[in-house]
């Protein structure tokens, strides 16, 4: 997991750059993706996870991805 839909801390482009990597370690590369977790569900049906961090959460898994590729390249 990427990032944590249910814990309101927001991890850092790294944090997620590290749990790709170590999910490299398990799963084929070519078979290595990241995704956004359903748990982010419609604001305005559950306010559990505000949309200001969700959408943070989205750019750090985006930006940890990114980070992750260029080291497994």
């Amino acid at each position: 997991m990427a990032t944590d839909p249910i814990d309101p801390a927001v991890e850092t482009a790294e944090q997620v750059r590290d749990r790709v990597l170590a999910a490299a370690r398990h799963i084929p590369v070519e078979q290595l993706g990241t995704c956004d977790d359903c748990g982010f569900s419609p604001f305005a049906d559950d306010t559990s996870t505000s949309r200001e961090t969700a959408f943070a959460k989205i750019a750090a898994r985006v930006r940890g991805t990114e980070l992750a590729a260029k080291a497994l390249a």
